[in-house]
């Protein structure tokens, strides 16, 4: 059965799709407003807040469960996916 799952940290998001444990498909976001894969300091009056990254993370895993069909119910916010982006420096 495949899920999607998404976190956001400061630094930016990440969804996957993990079918039978394994993560299939995976895309990520840093946290500048113009361009999707620029990271910018945390702080920085142009970063994006943790808040509307979650909500961006939790519509772009939307729209990849429509894309993949797969149903919404299988769309979570994983705090353990979280939990190992922070631990990652930028």
């Amino acid at each position: 059965m495949r899920t999607i799952a998404f976190a956001a940290t400061r630094y930016g998001y990440c969804v996957q799709v993990i079918d039978g444990g394994m993560v299939v498909y995976e895309y990520t976001a840093g946290n500048c407003p113009t361009e999707s894969q620029t990271v910018v300091a945390p702080g920085s009056p142009v970063a994006v807040s943790r808040s509307q990254l979650r909500r961006w993370a939790k519509q772009t895993a939307d729209q990849i469960a429509s894309d993949w069909r797969i149903p919404l119910n299988r769309v979570e916010y994983d705090p353990d996916l979280e939990t190992q982006l922070d631990a990652i420096p930028c």
